[in-house]
């Protein structure tokens, strides 16, 4: 799992090593080096590194990268220093290498196309942990020529450009292909916006990590965190151990609905999937999914007993809403369950999902547990923020977490970079698949 932590704990992380003289920005750069070599490998005979580098520590961890680069692996690199100052110590390394460091304030148009013609790899060190989302004027023909050239960007850090904290990143920010970050996976990196720009991220380990606060500001869960959450069926497994889902979704209108939500319950694992539909949905379902329990609702069906409690009392979660309109019966039954407003068998489920037409009949009063998760987009959890007297125009994040702690339920905020709440207050999670 990559755990990610924004910029001021990070910088208390360091404090203790900088103040006992540990090298830090060595061990980056050679780090940084160490991928770019990485990235090298296919590159034409006699590759070329371009560093873009910042007054900061930034700048100086792509400066020493740079003269690494070119005592330890004899790869032609140099600097376009993109600020007034340059890190001096770092200039000095490079320069004692062999390198050259080229002002931007000293490169015309046709000399920064030229540098950038012959260059195999930028890394883009102008601002680190430090970064803010606005780029100052004079460095937006640098961005702009670098972004033009197509040459592939390794980020020191994180891009720069990008906060490192919430994410949010300026407009002329350069993506990158891999961001090698120093001693914490940064929250900004994980962030919509940071996410992305920063390509790969690769993390170096500095020493940081029993400093670093106990919990993290973000996580994302990796492959194998997946699989170890999974259950795995035993030899003595059945249906009902497996686990039962009953599924309150699909409508006249909205077939396709139900046979998406159907399919994806039964692929998952579940034991037994329940499908509580009108009789022309579960048709569809059947042909789709035939092993599913179909249930028919409708006039002259079910009428009122849909989620009745003979189907409640075999089942360990519920899926209410995708394809319904908020005033479905199954939509009001099935929110009055999961926010315990409901008179039904001790052994009926207080956790499932609630999307869609669902989401619709989620107010002020109703109160729910972080086993019962909202699956919103954006347009979804601005109208449910509205009915919550929640600002609608909070960033991702802080909307996920305010609707979280509104709801007590936990909000999965769907998006290129999909973000999850928990219920609880946990740490929020930023996932990219």
């Amino acid at each position: 799992m990559l755990r990610a932590h924004g910029a001021e704990a990070v910088r208390e992380a360091e404090r203790p090593l900088l103040e006992a003289g540990e090298p830090l920005m060595l061990r980056a750069a050679a780090a940084l080096a160490e991928r770019a070599v990485h990235h090298l490998r296919s590159a034409p005979f006699a590759p070329q590194v371009l560093v873009l580098a910042g007054a900061g520590s930034n700048g100086g961890d792509g400066l020493h990268a740079a003269a690494i680069l070119r005592r330890e692996h004899s790869l032609d690199a140099d600097a376009i220093t993109a600020a007034p100052r340059r890190h001096e110590e770092g200039a000095a390394a490079l320069e004692a290498a062999g390198g050259t460091l080229h002002p931007l304030a000293s490169l015309d148009e046709e000399r920064l196309a030229h540098l950038l013609s012959g260059a195999d790899l930028v890394i883009d060190a102008i601002l680190g942990i430090g970064g803010r989302p606005e780029v100052p004027a004079a460095l937006v023909p640098l961005l702009t020529a670098v972004r033009d050239s197509g040459v592939p960007v390794l980020a020191a850090d994180l891009p720069s450009f990008v906060d490192a904290t919430t994410g949010q990143a300026a407009p002329e920010a350069l993506p990158a292909r891999e961001t090698v970050t120093f001693g914490a996976v940064k929250a900004g990196l994980l962030l919509p916006g940071g996410a992305e720009l920063a390509g790969t991220v690769h993390l170096v380990d500095l020493g940081l990590e029993e400093h670093l606060p106990a919990r993290a500001a973000v996580e994302r869960l990796e492959d194998a965190d997946v699989r170890a959450l999974l259950p795995r069926p035993g030899r003595d497994s059945t249906k009902y151990s497996r686990g039962v889902v009953a599924l309150a979704v699909g409508s006249e209108q909205y077939p396709g609905a139900a046979v998406l939500a159907v399919s994806g319950a039964a692929r998952t694992g579940a034991g037994m999937v329940r499908c509580l539909a009108p009789q022309a949905v579960l048709d569809l379902v059947l042909r789709a999914r035939p092993e599913t329990v179909g249930h028919p609702v409708g006039p002259g069906r079910a009428g009122g007993r849909v989620l009745d409690d003979e189907t409640l009392a075999r089942t360990h979660a519920v899926v209410i809403g995708p394809g319904l309109p908020s005033d479905d019966p199954r939509v009001r039954r099935g929110v009055a369950l999961l926010a315990g407003q409901m008179d039904v068998p001790a052994e009926a489920p207080r956790r499932g999902v609630l999307d869609a037409g669902a989401l619709g009949a989620i107010d002020p009063g109703t109160r729910l547990c972080p086993d019962v998760v909202l699956t919103t987009h954006r347009g979804e959890a601005e109208r449910l923020a509205r009915r919550l007297d929640i600002d609608p125009d909070l960033p991702a994040p802080d909307l996920a977490r305010a609707l979280a702690a509104a709801t007590g339920a936990t909000v999965l905020l769907k998006g290129a970079i999909t973000l999850v709440a928990p219920g609880d207050g946990g740490p929020l999670r930023s996932q990219d698949d």
